[in-house]
């Protein structure tokens, strides 16, 4: 049997002063939040956290706090310190049962923080399997107060959702509804670590595109091109499909917003992107589309197939950039590439990527600068002409999981190379058909007949 909800709020007032009490020796107990405004950002199939923060009584640390479960499917953390305007580089995450701890170090007494997160894969389909005409539901979970380790004077948490379709949400006082925002509060002197569940079943029929691998592939000619391709395992990561598909039904109801299938991603790429091409495992797509843009290439990524809850596609994207775009040199024969590391996709996530950039043979002393969490490794290529004597041409490895498009930070990768070792393979090709005519010459004189005998 389930405790009565009036039973498990009593329970966590009860105990919320005592884990606050274990929590000043590690904080400190002066620290105290005069306001605080949190926004989450439903509308999406990734949501987005934004609070604002105002404290006093900080001793130059401050700790952030949110609940287990999402902290462990947090894509992106970002801590800006408003009144210096500058970002602030969170600690690593400590976890302690249902909450998980993060310290920032803003260095003043009085603080105004924004912190944004997003998280992924944390939007639950329920039911978890709908028919191919009806609108998807799904569930999310949280705490109704901000959850810190301070006491705060005031605050307040507006829940933007994606539809104005609410199946449930939790109840308290004071809460006003209008349209799809759902606000709680204010509240006023909320105890630290205090806990009321939040639960949302709404509907969202935005596409949840997952791609759940990608790897992507740079190749950089100092003869003036950076090849790039990127190959993509995409899923539909919302309630999945009951029953068949129907075209007849799909034709019906293709100018419908109430289901939450999709067909068609849209990539942003530069506008110097040259040889643009777009395949699945069967060959060319015919209905893609590409147009300028804002001075950018908008490519339309249409799928052979609508995809609905749980169906895959796999397909790859390619193209040509000249190296006067994205690669540089500075006065020590230091050469930089940088290019964008995420996906050029909007509203999808990446469960795992995996960043190939393969450099000129000859590249040394291989430095990779990125501002996120990666796996880095090392490997060596051998292609046309490439020989073993010079090591083959340089490998960067990266491997990382859960990224979103707020990761807009650029990879760059620097290397030493000698531009003299580009006339290498030149050489070695007119080696090659030199000594290769000169022995058709030798052969064409040589007399390779028998004589008659006296």
């Amino acid at each position: 049997l389930r405790p009565p909800r009036a039973a498990m709020r009593c329970a966590a007032a009860a105990v919320a002063p005592l884990l606050a009490a274990m929590l000043v020796p590690l904080v400190g107990g002066a620290v105290v939040n005069t306001d605080v405004v949190r926004t989450l950002d439903l509308t999406t199939a990734i949501p987005k956290c934004s609070i604002t923060i105002h404290a006093d009584g900080v001793d130059g640390e401050y700790v952030l706090a949110f609940p287990t479960a999402l902290a462990e499917r947090m894509s992106l953390l970002t801590v800006k310190s408003v009144k210096e305007s500058v970002q602030l580089q969170p600690a690593a995450p400590r976890e302690d049962g249902e909450l998980t701890y993060i310290s920032v170090f803003p260095g003043a007494a009085t603080v105004h923080l924004k912190v944004v997160a997003l998280f992924t894969d944390v939007l639950r389909p329920f039911p978890k399997e709908v028919a191919q005409g009806e609108p998807q539901l799904v569930l999310y979970d949280d705490n109704v107060y901000v959850s810190s380790p301070y006491p705060t004077n005031k605050q307040k948490t507006v829940v933007k959702l994606a539809s104005t379709t609410v199946e449930s949400a939790t109840r308290m006082s004071p809460m006003m509804e209008k349209g799809s925002t759902i606000t709680y509060g204010e509240f006023e002197n909320v105890p630290a670590l205090t806990v009321e569940p939040l639960k949302l079943h709404f509907m969202n029929n935005k596409p949840f595109a997952k791609l759940t691998e990608v790897v992507r592939e740079i190749e950089v000619s100092h003869w003036g091109n950076v090849a790039v391709e990127d190959i993509y395992e995409l899923q539909h990561a919302g309630a999945a499909l009951k029953g068949g598909f129907s075209r007849i039904e799909f034709q019906m109801m293709r100018r419908s917003s109430d289901s939450p299938h999709f067909r068609m991603l849209r990539a942003t790429l530069p506008a110097e992107a040259t040889n643009i091409y777009y395949r699945d495992q069967i060959g060319n797509i015919s209905t893609s589309d590409i147009r300028v843009q804002d001075g950018n290439l908008e490519l339309d990524v249409n799928m052979r197939f609508p995809l609905f809850g749980g169906w895959k596609s796999e397909f790859y994207i390619g193209y040509s950039l000249p190296t006067t775009l994205c690669l540089t040199k500075d006065q020590d024969s230091v050469h930089r590439l940088r290019l964008p590391f995420f996906v050029p996709f909007e509203d999808v996530w990446v469960e795992d990527m995996t960043v190939k950039v393969v450099l000129p043979e000859g590249a040394t002393d291989v430095k990779v600068e990125l501002p996120y969490e990666v796996e880095m490794d090392s490997a060596r290529r051998f292609t046309f002409l490439d020989t073993v004597m010079s090591g083959g041409r340089p490998v960067v490895i990266l491997k990382g999981k859960n990224f979103v498009d707020e990761h807009t930070a650029k990879l760059t990768v620097s290397y030493k190379f000698d531009s003299s070792s580009m006339l290498t393979e030149p050489v070695m090709l007119v080696a090659f058909f030199f000594g290769f005519h000169v022995v058709c010459i030798v052969a064409a004189r040589l007399k390779l007949g028998f004589s008659k005998a006296p």
